[in-house]
């Protein structure tokens, strides 16, 4: 079943006139922005199969790649990607079984583990980036540098309403 903006519309009118101080406009908004995070999503995993990979490994392995000096905590990798720790530490198992990273003690606290990139990990970074980024171009080429602006500044006061 696809998505209809039309019959969505249709419907929210409809519960509008049945319930008392239905939001139109809130509901529409927020099914839009559930339908768009779930296809931008697609968009991408679609471009990270050929790779064997999912959007959540793939932002992982950026997290540890951006960090200073390529590592990073486990719970500051869950923090960063708005993970439980087990999610994290299923993300950190698998970049440690592709030989993205290496598990390593932490010299300034022996009770924690550090996250580090490997060799491996940042070829295999830098030889998907460029399709990985063609194939998100492509899906925001319409967007102007004051859309993005809009964007960011409506979804980060939503955030931080949320966030409260």
């Amino acid at each position: 079943m696809s998505f209809s903006q039309a019959e969505l519309i249709n419907a929210l009118r409809l519960l509008s006139s049945r319930l008392p101080q239905f939001s139109e406009q809130q509901v529409q908004a927020g099914r839009l922005l559930r339908v768009v995070t779930e296809r931008l999503s697609s968009h991408l995993n679609d471009g990270l199969k050929m790779y064997g990979i999912n959007e959540n490994l793939w932002f992982a392995l950026l997290a540890v790649y951006v960090s200073p000096n390529s590592e990073i905590l486990p719970s500051r990798l869950s923090d960063l990607m708005d993970l439980t720790r087990t999610s994290a530490t299923r993300l950190s198992d698998e970049m440690v079984e592709r030989n993205w990273v290496d598990r390593h003690i932490n010299q300034q606290d022996r009770r924690q583990i550090v996250l580090k990139l490997t060799a491996e990990g940042e070829a295999f970074i830098q030889k998907i980036w460029p399709q990985i980024s063609s194939k998100s171009a492509e899906a925001w080429k319409d967007f102007t540098n004051e859309d993005y602006a809009q964007l960011e500044h409506l979804l980060t006061k939503l955030l931080a309403r949320l966030d409260n």
